[in-house]
C-alpha cells in the first residue's frame, strides 16, 4: 500500500521513529546514522554529505535539536508524505521552527525523500 493511502496515524507511527533517529544523528553529527534511511542515491550523492556536514558546523540549530515536538499534521502529495511539526532547539530556548519529514515507499521500502527545518 502506497503510504500515502495510509492514515496520519499509521504515517506517524512510521515515520516517528525515522525522525527520531535523524534528529538524534543530526545532534551527534552522525552521517551514517543521518542517512540511514535516505535512498541510496542520495547517500551516494558527495555533495549531499558535504552540505550536511557544512550545515552541522555553520548552524548550531542543527545539531542542538530537541527530541520533543509538536505534530502539526500530514500532507499528501503526488505519493510522498509530509510530516510537519514544531521543532526546538536544546539552546534556543522557546523559538519554534518549522520541521518537514518527507517519505516516500519506494521498491517496497519507506525511504526518506526529505528533511528541512525552517529557520529563518
Amino acid at each position: 500500500m502506497p503510504v500515502t493511502d495510509r492514515t496520519d496515524k499509521e504515517i506517524l507511527a512510521i515515520a516517528v521513529p525515522m525522525i527520531d533517529m535523524v534528529v538524534d544523528a543530526c545532534n551527534r553529527k552522525d552521517w551514517e546514522a543521518f542517512s540511514a534511511y535516505q535512498t541510496e542515491a542520495e547517500v551516494k550523492h558527495p555533495e549531499n554529505k558535504a552540505n550536511m556536514l557544512r550545515v552541522w558546523d555553520e548552524i548550531e540549530l542543527f545539531s542542538n535539536l530537541s527530541l520533543e515536538r509538536e505534530f502539526i499534521g500530514v500532507i499528501r502529495n503526488d505519493g510522498i508524505a509530509q510530516i510537519l511539526w514544531k521543532q526546538r532547539s536544546n539552546k534556543a530556548g522557546s523559538e519554534e521552527y518549522l520541521a518537514r519529514y518527507f517519505i516516500q515507499e519506494i521498491e517496497g521500502e519507506i525511504k526518506e525523500v526529505g528533511f528541512l527545518i525552517s529557520f529563518f
